[in-house]
């Protein structure tokens, strides 16, 4: 790719064009590849440990297309600045979590056994290798990109069609949406198989929902519930209740917050109020909850659901629409005591299950 920025400035066999392109590059890493991290570690940060399968997929496919956009340079030099902006914005943000999830979240799922640093050896030596592999690919897709834009005399360009131009340039196209199409589903294919035992905000209410509607032996295992959650699927139903809600989300007033604290009790961690919007329960997770108050606030919430929502599949249940206040706040009444009652036996399931309860 860095080949390529130099033909979009004609610059291919200038002597000195690599310290310029060198000072490019730093030029546009410095600028608009900075920004680029510090938005990515701040809107990505909770979210690549939230759902990694997902991000993986969706950092290495950002990156890919960082590379895309410096490969149409050449063929667009008039939008080389745009273009290569666009790019290093584009491949510094993906990198930025790409990089967070391999020395994170993925060296803590894979280092059980105390065995980080015999992991991260591995991981150098196959991206050694990968580089090995990598470099005749990148040679060759370097002297196609040179030899498809090569400037040609006029009186060829002005009869040229498009479909001429694009018949030039099918190689390079073809050589590097392999590439790109290789990497890209090889990445999809690797989250797909991973399975994480850590409970999120989604598979913790899946499960309790779960355990709601049939008891323990409804629990999904880690690889069931993996199998199920896949990568780009939705990850909230219509009727998924909303778990570490904020207080808009939960109550319309300081009226109805005081009136689902006295339910819950002044000891209790967690409230169980009403997203309105969504129409599904809220619940509000207090700053010093431990892992069973998030579990607890997770099954009272599924139990509330379970009671007055349409399931995600509109079969059963029926519309909270016809529900009062009064009813809804003896469903919840009954949803809290049925948590608390049932939270050990719960958190017991999920570990048989073979998932974390120590952490959520």
């Amino acid at each position: 790719t860095s080949q390529s920025l130099l033909v979009a400035l004609g610059m291919g066999s200038t002597p000195g064009a690599l310290p310029l392109a060198a000072a490019t590059k730093w030029v546009l890493k410095d600028g608009v590849g900075s920004f680029a991290t510090l938005l990515s570690g701040v809107v990505g940060a909770q979210r690549y440990d939230e759902d990694p399968k997902r991000w993986w997929a969706a950092t290495n496919a950002l990156l890919d297309f960082g590379f895309c956009l410096e490969l149409l340079t050449p063929a667009l030099p008039d939008l080389f600045l745009p273009l290569a902006a666009s790019a290093t914005f584009v491949r510094a943000g993906a990198l930025t979590g790409r990089t967070s999830l391999v020395n994170g979240t993925f060296m803590q799922h894979f280092g059980r056994n105390q065995n980080a640093g015999d992991i991260r050896a591995k991981l150098e030596v196959q991206g050694k290798w990968l580089a090995l592999c990598a470099l005749p690919t990148g040679i060759f897709i370097f002297r196609g990109v040179s030899g498809a834009f090569e400037p040609l005399p006029p009186e060829t360009l002005e009869t040229m069609t498009l479909l001429d131009h694009l018949t030039r340039s099918l190689p390079v196209i073809s050589a590097y949406g392999a590439v790109v199409g290789g990497h890209s589903f090889l990445s999809w294919k690797a989250a797909s198989v991973l399975r994480v035992d850590v409970l999120n905000r989604f598979r913790l209410l899946k499960a309790a929902r779960e355990f709601v509607d049939g008891g323990e032996e409804r629990v999904s295992s880690v690889e069931d519930a993996g199998k199920v959650e896949g990568v780009y699927r939705a990850r909230v139903g219509p009727s998924t209740p909303t778990l570490g809600a904020s207080l808009p989300q939960a109550v319309k007033d300081w009226e109805e917050l005081a009136s689902i604290v006295r339910v819950a009790g002044d000891d209790c961690r967690f409230v169980v109020g009403w997203d309105r919007v969504r129409g599904v329960p809220a619940a509000l997770i207090d700053a010093g909850a431990k892992p069973m108050d998030i579990i607890e606030g997770a099954l009272a919430s599924a139990h509330l659901a379970a009671a007055l929502c349409v399931s995600d599949d509109n079969s059963v249940g029926r519309s909270s629409e016809n529900d009062s206040v009064s009813d809804r706040r003896a469903a919840t009444a009954a949803a809290a005591a049925f948590a608390e009652a049932r939270v050990d036996a719960f958190a017991r399931a999920l570990e048989e299950k073979k998932w974390q309860t120590d952490f959520v």
